[in-house]
């Protein structure tokens, strides 16, 4: 029983626990960027004419900013994931599918937030 344990212990050290940690990291970069996204289109989409933030700035252009930054952020951990996957050693058609989920996922995340906003 207990060489059972450790060779489940050993598999999990070597496998299961790295893997599940750069998941994690990639999630939650992605969720960072899609709140960002989704705060800057809420931002544009508002009906106030200007805020007063070093000087007169119109709503449209602040979150249209905003907007841009968080699909920089997205694409920047797009590259960071394809990257990590070319490096596997997987077939093309595998890291490709695994690109349409994430450009899949992080779209339909914003459109979630944008919808649970409560307008």
């Amino acid at each position: 029983m207990r060489d059972i344990k450790k060779r489940w212990l050993a598999f999990y050290f070597e496998h299961v626990e790295q893997a599940a940690k750069e998941i994690f990291e990639h999630l939650e970069k992605m969720i960072i960027g899609t709140l960002v996204v989704s705060a800057g289109t809420h931002v544009s989409s508002s009906n106030e004419p200007f805020i007063v933030l070093f000087g007169y700035l119109r709503h449209n252009l602040v979150g249209r900013g905003v907007e841009l930054f968080g699909i920089a952020l997205l694409i920047l951990n797009f590259v960071d994931g394809f990257s990590k996957l070319a490096k596997l050693n997987w077939h093309v058609a595998y890291q490709i599918a695994m690109s349409l989920c994430y450009v899949i996922l992080s779209m339909r995340m914003i459109q979630l937030i944008l919808a649970f906003r409560g307008e």
